[in-house]
């Protein structure tokens, strides 16, 4: 997915975490997702991938 769409789809789930608190971790997936592909410094990209994984964990 790029980043446009995993946007698109942050602000779709956005409004469904408002409504059931439910679908909260795959908001925080989205944002960590998001964040990752943001970072242009390595170091910054494996630091969100690994906060990722210890979200999911």
């Amino acid at each position: 997915m790029d980043k446009d769409e995993l946007v698109r789809l942050r602000a779709a789930v956005a409004k469904l975490v408002v409504e059931n608190a439910i679908y909260a971790p795959v908001f925080e997936r989205l944002e960590i997702e998001i964040a990752s592909l943001e970072a242009t410094d390595p170091v910054a990209r494996a630091r969100a991938i690994l906060a990722g994984q210890k979200a999911i964990a």
